[in-house]
């Protein structure tokens, strides 16, 4: 029993960690520097940024270069007033080169609202890597301390195996004296042969969650864990907020919401621009151009000019694509409104689970000490012939689970803190 006392001695949940134990800062920088969901968030970040430069450039100028080789089956000439002039091109083929430049001077508002189109676009996808960064952050905390959880049931078995063997080994020795009967010994045998299993399936558990949070930072599964048990969540959540305050705030900062509103936004944008294409555009043009002739007084020239285009029919194509875009928006602020609600569950459930797991720790580790005590006095009675072989063996099961019933609900607190800061969008 003296190891069990030393084992009981140390503080509740006090744990020293080791000097090279990785925090769960540490875990998250790991994460966010090799996880594929947030490099592939990322990279669409970056392409919403070239879309938004892409559309920015269509209020530049555009410059281009053409080119061309003509042959004709026979030169043609011109025939005036019966006069036949010789054919116009020396020869029966000519070739032709410029340079135009061309700024586009009104086009019925679609640049404008292209580029606000990208702009939303490009803060939406930024928004999605934020949501990606949250929900990558929040699964490496629950393996992380997930793998705290086992490691604490592992301590838990080991401790139930020595002190049934220390029983086992206590009885054996009256057996031999005939102090107890033989089954005293048989069935605190048996309960330890059953301990010893419970101790190899958290031994399996703890490999299992080890290898799981290596693969969630993207380390080959049988890396070397050592994890820093102090977990400072209290930090991340505001203090001395209801839950209507929070409720409140992920309506504001939660990034999935602020998402699907610019995404919406920029399908209105899209569907302005889908509307100006039926309106007149007009640009500046200009140019030089060359054309090889031999009746031209000079066959290289400048020009400039304003060019206007205008579409004044095309079978309502332009219109039909504009309410197709607004429907999606319309979509959009549905989904909306439904993600809305569910963030709000989501944080009520995890204010209500962090009550229960504050609930539950504070009974659990009361009845940890006294389970403890229930077990150092029903021992001391079997040693004095007072007590029974099943009252020591009910004893220590009761220890064992108020051990088990502590870590639990030092472990789903945790958690439930996390996901609290994860519905509130401040992980």
């Amino acid at each position: 029993m003296q190891r069990l006392i030393l084992f009981l001695a140390l503080p509740s949940l006090a744990f020293t960690a080791a000097t090279s134990a990785e925090t769960l800062d540490d875990a998250w920088q790991a994460a966010l520097a090799a996880h594929q969901q947030i490099a592939a968030a990322a990279a669409e970040r970056d392409a919403a940024n070239f879309d938004l430069d892409q559309a920015k450039a269509a209020r530049l100028p555009q410059l281009g270069l053409n080119t061309a080789y003509t042959r004709l089956d026979q030169a043609p000439g011109f025939d005036i007033g019966g006069l036949t002039t010789p054919p116009i091109f020396d020869g029966n083929d000519f070739v032709s080169a410029g340079a135009e430049i061309r700024l586009p001077l009104y086009a019925g508002g679609g640049i404008s609202a292209g580029i606000s189109a990208a702009e939303s676009g490009a803060r939406a996808a930024e928004s999605n890597l934020a949501a990606v960064t949250q929900a990558v952050k929040l699964g490496v905390a629950v393996q992380y301390v997930a793998v705290l959880r086992a490691e604490r049931a592992l301590d838990v078995a080991k401790s139930n195996v020595e002190t049934l063997a220390a029983h086992t080994e206590d009885t054996k020795k009256r057996l031999e004296f005939g102090a107890v009967p033989q089954n005293d010994f048989l069935a605190a045998s048996v309960s330890l042969a059953d301990a010893q299993q419970r101790r190899l399936q958290a031994v399996n558990a703890l490999d299992y969650a080890r290898s799981a949070y290596n693969r969630t930072l993207g380390r080959p599964l049988t890396a070397k864990v050592t994890l820093d048990p102090s977990l400072d969540i209290d930090r991340i959540l505001p203090a001395g907020r209801t839950l209507e305050d929070l409720i409140a705030m992920a309506a504001e900062r939660r990034p999935e919401l602020a998402a699907l509103d610019l995404q919406a936004r920029a399908l209105h944008d899209q569907s302005d621009a889908a509307r100006a294409e039926a309106r007149p555009q007009l640009a500046l043009t200009g140019g030089y151009m060359m054309l090889e002739n031999q009746f031209l007084t000079d066959d290289r020239f400048w020009m400039a000019g304003i060019s206007l285009q205008w579409n004044l029919f095309d079978g309502g194509r332009s219109r039909k694509h504009a309410a197709s875009l607004d429907s999606h928006a319309a979509a959009l602020g549905h989904r909306r409104a439904d993600l809305d609600s569910m963030i709000a569950l989501e944080v009520r459930r995890a204010w209500n689970d962090r009550i229960e797991a504050e609930n539950r720790l504070q009974v659990a580790e009361s009845a940890v000490t006294q389970a403890t005590e229930n077990l150092r006095v029903v021992s001391n009675r079997y040693k004095a012939g007072a007590s029974t072989n099943t009252e020591v063996l009910d004893a220590e099961s009761l220890r064992e689970q108020s051990l088990d019933n502590r870590d639990n609900a030092h472990f789903s607190l945790a958690v439930a803190k996390l996901r609290l800061a994860r519905a509130v969008g401040l992980l």
